[in-house]
């Protein structure tokens, strides 16, 4: 039996507008979720409608942060340390720290060797 089969997974739905998505996601990730968004008000009422993801994370607007939060997040989802991404796309852990900062932009090149090292389409970072 498959890792995958024995974890707990909790149902996260995620709306913007009329798009919708579904994740499946351990227990674990559900309850950081859940922290994440404490700071919100509950909605008592449905017709209050979704949280707009903007308002959820500001800083999304912006293309060199929302980068950003890109390159980090893919990072941890691969379970990699910034001196281990480093190492793969051939830069120093203070420039991989950098790029999470938003301090230094992802230009086509590198988001290019990102797509490549990790199996991504590299315009997630464009």
């Amino acid at each position: 039996m498959s890792v995958a089969a024995k974890m707990r997974l909790t149902k996260i739905e995620i709306s913007e507008g009329k798009k919708r998505k579904l994740y499946l996601v351990p227990k674990e990730a559900a309850e950081a979720v859940a922290t994440l968004l404490g700071g919100f008000d509950e909605r008592q009422n449905e017709d209050e409608g979704p949280i707009d993801a903007f308002d959820l994370y500001p800083h999304l607007k912006d293309p060199v942060k929302r980068a950003a939060t890109v390159f980090q997040g893919i990072r941890l989802r691969h379970g990699l340390t910034q001196k281990e991404m480093g190492d793969k796309l051939g830069l120093h852990q203070t420039d991989v720290s950098k790029i999470e900062k938003g301090e230094r932009s992802i230009g086509k090149k590198l988001a290019i060797r990102i797509g490549k090292a990790l199996g991504i389409d590299y315009k997630r970072f464009l």
